[in-house]
């Protein structure tokens, strides 16, 4: 007799759907347990290196002045300041060693944001990307099973590292990258051939594409190779081997490179998963801050270092006029080394004591600019040899007007 029962060892077509189910959910959860732990390490490990590049940004025991957002907020005494910038520090090692660093991320976000309330330099670009990507990290539970969870999150950090190289490249398509800031760049390959210098305008078309690239699974190859080609240049042209200069950016070079390794290569994630489809209501808000306000920055509405003006040579600026005696007997020693001669004045760099102090950049808005005029004031005893000139950023609205301010324009505004 012939037995037509199936037999017990042969795998049943329900089984089949159930292992290859099972098969699914686990090479799910692999790929997300490596891209969601080699982001957290790579996000962590840049905030960590800026920090520590950048001492002073983050305590009061500095000669360059606190822009503080709050009128009359008191300056954080020695040697409270520096225990603050410990804990910044301790936070970050906590969030790299939980497991489920949800708290760690809240009170380290929380608390930074706080803390910059007392310094508006230290809005740095680099400082608001992590920031943002913390707290996207921190939107997952860290449950092992929570691969939605894990998911969202990890598209949130897509689309902010996406915002970044779209409105980083549209910022600098103007004209003062393409004749001066491009080619200061480019003079680091020793190339001096004056046509080159319009190449600036297919570099920022480029930086543009990378980011739209990156969040497009037909395009997202070319926005990967496009994206290192571009973060190593700058590493060489910004590096020891070029023009050994702003090296708290050097770490955020290679974290950038790591991101888009960690979040774009080999992942299926479309368009509309990235930019809209997201359970996390805090994805809405990154859309907001950096796909939509970034935008009016152009019309002069918005803050140049919260919208992704890096390197655009585009942004307002201002230096401090001083006399010979004012230079020689009332400011200090190390801030006299940033005063130099410029057609006929002797002049202190803001920028230049900004990034020999705290090795970050001046914030660019004019604040920063009436705070350093107002600390080169109290040293000269508000004298009539101090005057702060320059020029805002030029925007769609027209040429940025000129800035001319004396010792007692800067009394007026002085929140000391």
């Amino acid at each position: 007799m012939i037995d037509l029962t199936p037999s017990s060892t042969a795998p049943t077509q329900s089984s089949l759907f159930f292992v290859k189910g099972a098969n699914l959910v686990r090479n799910l959860r692999l790929l997300a347990d490596r891209t969601l732990p080699g982001t957290k390490a790579t996000v962590v490990a840049g905030f960590v290196a800026g920090l520590l590049l950048s001492p002073k940004l983050w305590v009061s025991t500095r000669l360059y002045p606190l822009v503080a957002i709050v009128h009359g907020l008191p300056s954080i005494p020695y040697p409270l300041d520096y225990f603050c910038y410990g804990i910044l520090l301790v936070l970050l090692l906590a969030i790299a060693l939980a497991t489920r660093p949800r708290i760690y991320i809240f009170a380290f976000v929380v608390f930074i944001a706080m803390y910059s309330l007392w310094d508006q330099t230290r809005w740095q670009p680099w400082v608001y990307q992590y920031w943002l990507m913390l707290i996207a990290l921190g939107c997952f539970s860290g449950k092992p099973e929570d691969l939605g969870g894990q998911r969202d999150a990890l598209n949130i950090c897509r689309l902010i590292v996406g915002c970044t190289y779209f409105y980083s490249g549209l910022q600098k398509m103007n004209h003062r990258f393409i004749a001066t800031g491009f080619p200061w760049v480019l003079n680091t390959l020793h190339i001096h051939f004056h046509g080159l210098r319009y190449l600036g305008w297919a570099a920022a078309c480029i930086e543009v594409t990378i980011g739209l690239s990156l969040l497009t699974r037909r395009f997202r190859k070319l926005g990967l190779v496009n994206g290192v080609v571009m973060h190593l240049f700058i590493l060489y042209s910004f590096g020891p081997l070029g023009r050994n200069w702003n090296s708290v950016v050097w770490p955020w070079n290679v974290v950038m490179i790591a991101l888009i390794l960690f979040l774009f290569r080999n992942t299926d994630v479309t368009f509309a998963d990235i930019v809209w489809r997201n359970r996390f209501v805090y994805q809405r808000f990154v859309l907001v801050l950096l796909g939509v306000l970034p935008a009016l920055s152009f019309f002069g509405l918005w803050p140049s270092d919260l919208s992704l003006a890096l390197y655009t040579a585009n942004l307002t600026r201002a230096d401090v006029q001083v006399s010979e005696q004012v230079k020689q007997k009332d400011l200090p020693p190390f801030v006299q080394r940033y005063v130099k001669p410029v057609q006929g004045h002797l002049q202190l760099s803001v920028r230049d004591w900004s990034l020999g102090e705290m090795n970050v950049p001046p914030y660019a808005e004019m604040q920063s600019y009436m705070a350093a005029l107002s600390a080169v004031c109290r040293y000269a005893h508000n004298s009539p040899d101090v005057v702060l000139t320059g020029s805002e950023k030029n925007t769609l609205l027209g040429t940025g007007k000129e800035i001319r301010n004396t010792c007692a324009g800067a009394l007026a505004v002085d929140h000391r």
